[in-house]
């Protein structure tokens, strides 16, 4: 039995296809965690002298490896970029923290949905809050923008409530009403929404949260269809250069 199927979109790990070869050199590195879990991420540093970076979170159907030809495509423009795999995806697992030995220790999806609740809520603000150091460490400055695709943009949030961003990006990210009642409250930083009609959750989420933002900056773009996150980017093969040149318009 998949205990995954059904779940709310975007909120489990499928392997991801969306890989690009690279010309920046590419390095994987761990990052310790509070509790002595081993986080993997994807670090890339750019061939001039920068002081500008990305933190690049991703969407819970997904893994670190969605961001590779935009990270590559950031960093040929001067930005040092940082992919996390969240603990319990992609590289970040150990025998506790991994979604397939959770599902297959769970007894039914409500069990599932509760460990993983557990999870995000006592490691990943922490996990994500180290990745960030861990960058501004690379980069020399906090001169730091943050995409969150999906879940990862609520995580985005509360990075930017103790570290504040150059700049915010949401790609597909459903904030519900609390989510975007926080976003709110950090609306002066300029912010790009992005999602897909179809994807009607986040969709409307992007409209709420950019009627609300407060910086004249900020910017929605929509698409057609229902892609969820990854997805766009094989539905624009422009859309990662519109990221790179919104980060690059923002960062100081």
């Amino acid at each position: 039995m998949n205990l995954r199927r059904g779940l709310v979109t975007g909120f489990f790990l499928i392997s991801s296809n969306f890989l690009a070869s690279t010309t920046v050199l590419a390095e994987s590195i761990s990052i310790k965690a509070k509790d002595g879990f081993s986080l993997s991420a994807e670090y890339l540093k750019p061939k001039t002298l920068s002081k500008r970076g990305v933190l690049m979170l991703h969407q819970c159907n997904a893994d670190k490896s969605m961001y590779s030809a935009l990270a590559e495509k950031a960093a040929a423009r001067g930005f040092h970029t940082l992919a996390l795999d969240f603990r319990g995806y992609g590289k970040s697992v150990n025998e506790t923290y991994s979604m397939d030995k959770m599902e297959a220790k769970a007894g039914n999806r409500d069990e599932l949905v509760a460990m993983v609740r557990k999870m995000r809520a006592e490691h990943w603000p922490s996990d994500v809050e180290l990745a960030y150091q861990t960058l501004v460490d690379k980069v020399g400055s906090q001169n730091i923008a943050f995409i969150g695709a999906s879940c990862g943009g609520g995580q985005a949030i509360i990075l930017a409530e103790k570290q504040p961003p150059t700049s915010l990006s949401f790609f597909s990210s459903g904030m519900g009403e609390k989510g975007i009642e926080r976003f709110v409250k950090l609306s002066d930083i300029p912010a790009l929404f992005i999602a897909a009609q179809g994807d009607e959750f986040t969709f409307n989420s992007a409209k709420k949260a950019f009627e609300k933002a407060k910086s004249l900056k900020s910017k929605i773009q929509l698409y057609k269809g229902d892609g969820h996150g990854l997805p766009l980017f094989n539905q624009d093969p422009y859309l990662a250069g519109t990221m790179v040149d919104w980060f690059l318009t923002h960062s100081k």
